[in-house]
């Protein structure tokens, strides 16, 4: 395996690794960095597959639960 392809594969693991764990240990901050990347590609004058991409990225409303928001979070897991 060439040293340029073995970099990009330790680059996405890593780069996987981290975002489970801001989403784990900071769910709000994890949800407005999805939240701002999906309408930025959704401006208008983006290309079609742009558009789609944000739309897919865009994160799901806020749930209601009392554990919710708090900035910590519970055994529920009522939040993915």
């Amino acid at each position: 395996m060439s040293p340029l392809l073995q970099s990009l594969l330790v680059l996405a693991i890593v780069l996987a690794c981290s975002v489970s764990v801001l989403r784990r240990l900071a769910p709000r901050v994890a949800w407005q960095a999805q939240a701002r990347l999906s309408y930025f590609l959704e401006r208008q004058g983006r290309p079609t597959w742009l558009r789609r991409l944000g739309q897919s990225l865009r994160p799901p409303m806020r749930a209601a639960a009392s554990a919710c928001g708090t900035g910590g979070c519970n055994t529920c897991n009522g939040c993915k």
